[in-house]
C-alpha cells in the first residue's frame, strides 16, 4: 500500500478540541472519535493479519519453487537414464537380430 495514514488510533484518542460558546457537543464528538478509533484498530489488525498471511504465502511459494526445481532435476536425470537405457536396448536388439539372421543363414545353408 502506498497510502500513508495521517493519524494513529492513539493520536485520535488523545486529541482535544477547544471549546467555544457555540461549539459541538463534546459527548457526541467523543462517541464519534471512539468509533473512529475502533475502526483504526480493526484496520491495523487486518493489515497485520494480511501481512502475516503474505509472508506465509511467500514462504510457501519459495518451498514449492524449490520442490519444482528438485523435481525438474530428478526428471531430467531419469530422462537421461531412460535415453541411455533405450539406446542400450536398441543396440542389444540389433545384435540379437543380426545373430538370428546369421544363424538362419548358417542353418539354411547347411540344409
Amino acid at each position: 500500500m502506498s497510502q500513508k495514514l495521517n493519524l494513529t488510533a492513539e493520536q485520535i484518542y488523545e486529541k482535544e478540541f477547544h471549546i467555544d460558546v457555540k461549539g459541538y457537543a463534546s459527548e457526541e464528538v467523543d462517541v464519534f472519535l471512539d468509533e473512529i478509533i475502533e475502526d483504526y484498530q480493526s484496520y491495523d489488525e487486518s493489515i497485520e493479519e494480511l501481512s502475516q498471511a503474505v509472508m506465509r504465502y511467500e514462504e510457501k511459494i519459495k518451498e514449492l519453487q524449490q520442490e519444482i526445481y528438485t523435481l525438474q532435476n530428478e526428471n531430467q536425470s531419469l530422462n537421461e537414464k531412460l535415453d541411455s537405457q533405450q539406446t542400450g536396448n536398441y543396440d542389444q536388439v540389433d545384435i540379437l537380430k543380426r545373430i538370428a539372421r546369421l544363424e538362419q543363414a548358417v542353418f539354411n545353408k547347411e540344409d
